[in-house]
């Protein structure tokens, strides 16, 4: 498993610098990098190695919608579409672009990759996990080294709350809402998920009205 983790303004001339490390490697940037090149080179080599990769994203990967715009939790193919439509104009975001860009390149190169923005399925059947990196209480800022770090302390937790998410009502700590609490949250479109189908890659239609995952990150 290759978790890299971005901070987004972070490099020269307006780059994303990112940071990426291996759970039987305890070097904080075993890999990392300041282009999306570099970026797409390491995750394309991870995948074609067999591993699974989780990207994590220290920028906003969800986007309030209006009740107007909002096709429900499990959205047809053309309020899909709509989604990823409303989506676009954050396309161009810092984090969001190089993310985009990676997508677009994989659908290129590797067309059949999957990508998700739910733990719980990511784990099951997927090659891509896009998560959110949120600054702990009273942070400002995160460190993708630190968010890489955190990701891995957290995921055995995080992806037992998320398996029971499926019957449970209260949402885990650091992690994604519970299924049922979904409903109840903020309208949304995922920007993670729209990336993912404008790139042409798999990814569930109903993830695209639901809170991308989401990682606390925490001194270790």
């Amino acid at each position: 498993m290759l978790v890299i983790a971005m901070e987004t303004g972070s490099g020269p001339d307006g780059h994303v610098r990112w940071a990426g490390s291996r759970h039987d490697d305890d070097r904080p940037d075993a890999s990392s990098g300041v282009s999306p090149a570099e970026l797409f080179d390491a995750v394309f080599h991870a995948l074609h190695d067999g591993e699974q990769v989780a990207l994590g994203f220290d920028c906003p990967l969800t986007m309030p919608v209006s009740s107007e715009q909002d096709p429900g939790s499990a959205p047809a193919d053309a309020d899909a579409d709509a989604l990823v439509t409303l989506a676009e104009p954050a396309s161009s975001r810092p984090g969001l672009a190089e993310l985009g860009y990676l997508l677009s390149e994989l659908g290129t190169w590797r067309p059949w990759t999957t990508v998700s923005t739910s733990l719980a399925r990511w784990k099951a059947n997927t090659s891509i996990l896009v998560w959110q990196a949120v600054p702990a209480p009273g942070a400002s800022a995160v460190t993708a080294s630190a968010a890489a770090a955190s990701f891995f302390r957290q995921l055995p937790a995080a992806t037992s709350h998320a398996n029971e998410a499926v019957a449970a009502t209260e949402p885990a700590t650091g992690t994604e809402p519970a299924a049922a609490t979904k409903a109840a949250a903020a309208t949304v479109v995922n920007l993670a998920a729209a990336a993912a189908r404008r790139a042409g890659l798999f990814v569930d239609p109903s993830e695209l009205a639901q809170p991308a995952v989401s990682i606390t990150v925490t001194a270790g």
